[in-house]
Formats: C-alpha cells, sequence, structure tokens
C-alpha cells in the first residue's frame, strides 16, 4: 500500500476529516485515507484502517460479490492491528507514557464497547417508537433515559443531551451499525487474547478468519476454526483483558 501510494496522510486544504479504507473491488489494493499528525493517537489510527485494509487484501481471492466481511467482523482485523501495536509499544515507552496509553486505551474501551452497545439498545427502542408513531422530543427523552442508564451516579447527564442522537450519522446512514463495533472490539481482544498465548502458531488460523470475507455466516467460519462465540467464556475473555488494563493503570497510579 505504501509502495502503491494508497496512503493519503497528509493534512491540506480542503481535505475530509477523519479516517478510512476504501475498496473499489478484491483485485485493487485498497486506500487508506488519514490526516497525520504525528500525534501517537494518529499512528493507531493508521494501524486501525491498515487492518481493515489487511482485511480486504486478505480476501481479495474471493468474488466482488461475497469479498466484504460481514458486519459483526468488520472491525475485527482492524482492531486486532491496533492491539498488535499497543502491545509492542507497550514494551519500549516510560513509565509515564504507558500511563498515557492504558488511559487512553481504556477510553477507546469505553468509546467502541460501552458507548456503542448502548447506542444499539437506544436504536432498537427508537425504531419501534418510529413504527408507532412518534416525535423528535420522545426520541430525545428515550436517548436521555439511555444515556442515565449508562453513567449511573457517576456523571450528571443534563437535559441538553437528549438530542445527541441526531448528530451521530451512524443512526441516520448506516444504522443498526454501532453493535459492529462492540462485537469486533470483544472479538479481537479475545482473539487477540488466544494469539498471546498461542503465538505465531495462531497465525493461519488468523489469517483463514480474514480470507474467508463474507462467504460464511459469522458463528460458522469462526466455529470451523475453533472459536465457539456461542460460549460465554470467550466474550468474558475480552472482558478479562480490559479488567487487566484497568488494574495496571491503577498500579502505575
Amino acid at each position: 500500500m505504501f509502495k502503491k501510494k494508497h496512503v493519503d496522510s497528509i493534512i491540506r486544504p480542503g481535505k475530509t476529516i477523519g479516517a478510512f479504507c476504501s475498496t473499489p473491488s478484491p483485485k485493487i489494493t485498497p486506500y487508506v485515507l488519514v490526516n497525520f499528525t504525528g500525534k501517537s493517537r494518529d499512528v493507531f489510527t493508521l494501524a486501525h484502517e491498515i487492518g481493515h485494509a489487511i482485511h480486504s487484501i486478505s480476501a481479495s481471492g474471493k468474488s466482488i460479490l461475497v469479498s466484504d466481511a460481514s458486519l459483526p467482523l468488520a472491525e475485527t482485523a482492524s482492531t486486532f492491528s491496533e492491539m498488535l501495536l499497543y502491545d509492542k509499544l507497550s514494551e519500549t515507552v516510560t513509565k509515564n507514557e504507558k500511563k498515557i496509553m492504558l488511559s487512553e486505551k481504556i477510553d477507546d474501551f469505553y468509546a467502541t464497547i460501552g458507548r456503542q452497545s448502548f447506542f444499539t439498545l437506544f436504536e432498537i427502542e427508537a425504531h419501534k417508537q418510529i413504527a408507532n408513531s412518534t416525535t423528535v422530543d420522545e426520541i430525545s427523552r428515550t436517548y436521555l433515559q439511555n444515556l442515565n442508564e449508562q453513567f449511573g451516579n457517576s456523571v450528571k447527564v443534563s437535559d441538553d443531551f437528549g438530542i445527541e442522537w441526531s448528530c451521530i450519522p451512524h443512526f441516520h446512514h448506516a444504522p443498526f451499525y454501532c453493535y459492529a463495533y462492540a462485537f469486533g472490539n470483544l472479538l479481537a481482544l479475545s482473539l487477540f487474547q488466544r494469539y498471546k498465548k498461542e503465538g505465531k502458531s495462531f497465525v493461519p488460523t488468523y489469517i483463514e478468519i480474514l480470507s474467508a470475507g463474507g462467504t460464511k455466516k459469522t458463528e460458522k467460519l469462526l466455529r470451523e476454526s475453533g472459536i465457539d462465540i456461542t460460549k460465554p467464556k470467550f466474550w468474558q475473555d475480552g472482558f478479562d483483558y480490559i479488567q487487566d488494563q484497568v488494574k495496571e493503570l491503577s498500579k502505575l497510579n
């Protein structure tokens, strides 16, 4: 990708913000757009988008009709790539840098797992309301209730946040996509735990998962690789990893 100059990282006037990976066809090397300022966050964003590209390249042998990964797996390779980078950097940074990295990573876990799960719960309720005829104010009240359930007594949420749902593009342009972030991140964390235990012997299994593209249902594909997502323990491994990171940050403080 870098040799073919398919990574657009330079900030310039008129360039769109954010980051994304685009694969026009399985036979075309993916394109990645990022806005790189040199911050550590930008490096992780690049790793995330390169992960998407690796997923596409791995499945490039499949038909264009089934080369895209299923929605539950859409964020798995991107998150796994971030974890590889995080694990590597953790071995070389100073104590203070490690604290910053841990804080940012734990924040990311909340944003991509906890928050996205609550987004999905809100969408379910909002669509039920819409089906029975509703108003913007009623949907806003539902969203505010969702926020209060999410934060409990830890954060006081003002009523102004009730309308926040209208500013979240996924709700409007990609309904019910948000659960894929929670699913993909927990799956990636569990896969990463397995990689740490098995080492290089896990690599063929991982590549096999990515190369399948969208040819198989998620549950069937993972089961063939010895991964049973119907077992609570598999998902618990992901949460256990997050708990370990929180404990490590507490020790450093």
